[in-house]
């Protein structure tokens, strides 16, 4: 079956607790989507490159992302969109697309810090935004919050899966 890549909305940079470990959370944009959501962890310094830029911070000096955004915009070609994808059963990746077709394949926390840069489209497959995407709990929905056990049973799962899991 061929795949179709659909928008995500790149919802922010947050801080999972108790571990305080970085995640930029991104969520389906399209209709029958938008309540799917997906957690991506990161560093430290990619979730502040990430922030920056969606609070529209700039720098005294260029930081990496810019640089490379800027260098990428000089050079003619453009960023068309950003693809985020599986790596592996809990790593995702990045693929940046330029405007001429061309692709470079980056870390998934680098690839979205270029796109908020550069205000491009984010995707991913559908099949695997189903797949991978949970919707949250919360009052607003009448459903009770996601407790730690629920979560810790979720990273275990994460940290056991094989690629076949996700199939």
């Amino acid at each position: 079956m061929e795949s179709q890549l659909v928008p995500l909305d790149v919802v922010g940079v947050r801080i999972e607790l108790p571990s305080k470990q970085p995640v930029v959370v991104l969520r389906g944009a399209e209709p029958g989507l938008e309540n799917l959501h997906v957690a991506v962890l990161v560093g430290p310094a990619e979730a502040n490159a990430i922030a920056m830029a969606m609070e529209k911070k700039v720098p005294p000096r260029p930081m990496t992302h810019d640089l490379l955004s800027e260098v990428i915009t000089r050079l003619g070609s453009g960023v068309r969109s950003v693809e985020i994808g599986m790596l592996d059963a809990s790593t995702y990746r990045g693929t940046i697309i330029l405007g001429n077709g061309r692709s470079f394949d980056a870390r998934a926390s680098d690839a979205i810090a270029v796109a908020v840069r550069v205000q491009c489209l984010v995707t991913m497959d559908r099949q695997m935004l189903t797949r991978v995407g949970i919707t949250p709990r919360t009052a607003a929905t009448g459903q009770r919050p996601i407790s730690e056990d629920e979560i810790k049973e979720f990273r275990r799962f994460l940290d056991s899966a094989e690629p076949e899991d996700f199939e």
